[in-house]
């Protein structure tokens, strides 16, 4: 069975980041491994004062010289949140020692949204996740993160095609990246993500329909069910067509239930669906 490191951090309550991850990787038959960056009471969202914060940039080395011993690797590793440069440079180190011969590098640059930093990140970090990006087979921004990754100017709202094109060219210019721009096509009604599948050249729009509101966990359901379809053999476009219908299904299914923004989007509820997709994948 293959096996996926997932590089993020651990919130205990509310469904995010690992708790998330960990789940749609193996509910798509694939074997998850987990370097948690840091660890928190809760999710990080307006619903929670007060969470508890451990940093764990300290132990992911001991964590990481470990597996060595055993020459322990991965056929992919799905990196999301990185609370500090210090673990980017070091993921930009160890990366390398860490991915089996062929495998892929899915890197989501978490770090803003919406034309801000979120709490505790800055254009240093933005800086040196574009160095990070370099090593990435897929780069996994949203417009924001884009933007603040390669100096771009932030505009609200649809971007246009020469607006997508400008980060592609960005990307591909220092990366060997595929690029999945998500939010890609927002206008009130639609939702989906832009992607560039540097292997072929091919590139295009995916959409789905918006279901209105914002939902902590949305990007990391998003990640996680797009780097267990690749893993599995999919093309890019199939994955990001997967992901990007996935999405709206698991916020659909989530807006009824009793204190959402709290407990997180109830994407349990489309694990079978995952589940049945690898097994149709393989036959």
């Amino acid at each position: 069975m293959k096996n996926v490191l997932i590089i993020h951090d651990i919130s205990c309550y509310g469904k995010c980041s690992t708790t998330v991850a960990l789940p749609i990787i193996s509910s798509m038959e694939l074997a998850g491994t987990i370097l948690p960056t840091s660890l928190l009471s809760t999710h990080t969202g307006p619903e929670f004062e007060n969470f508890t914060f451990l940093d764990l940039t300290d132990e992911m080395p001991k964590i990481v010289d470990h597996w060595k011993a055993y020459d322990l690797r991965f056929e992919a590793i799905y990196i999301g949140y990185l609370g500090s440069i210090k673990q980017i440079k070091f993921l930009e180190k160890e990366i390398p020692n860490l991915l089996k011969e062929g495998g892929q590098v899915i890197l989501d640059p978490v770090m803003a949204d919406g034309g801000n930093f979120y709490y505790g990140f800055d254009q240093a970090y933005a800086d040196e996740m574009r160095q990070l990006a370099k090593l990435a087979d897929v780069l996994l921004p949203n417009y924001t993160e884009a933007a603040k990754m390669y100096q771009l100017d932030y505009k609200d709202g649809k971007w246009n095609q020469a607006d997508i094109d400008q980060v592609r060219d960005l990307v591909a210019e220092e990366t060997p990246a595929s690029l999945v721009l998500t939010g890609a096509g927002f206008d009130g009604e639609k939702t989906g993500a832009f992607y560039y599948d540097v292997k072929d050249q091919s590139q295009g729009l995916i959409q789905a329909d918006y279901i209105g509101g914002a939902y902590h966990g949305t990007g990391d359901i998003f990640g996680s069910i797009l780097t267990g379809a690749l893993v599995n053999g999919s093309s890019l476009v199939e994955a990001v067509q997967l992901a990007v219908e996935s999405v709206p299904k698991v916020i659909e299914r989530s807006i009824a239930l009793e204190n959402t923004m709290q407990e997180g989007l109830a994407f349990e509820e489309i694990l079978g669906d995952l589940s049945q997709y690898v097994r149709d994948l393989k036959n």
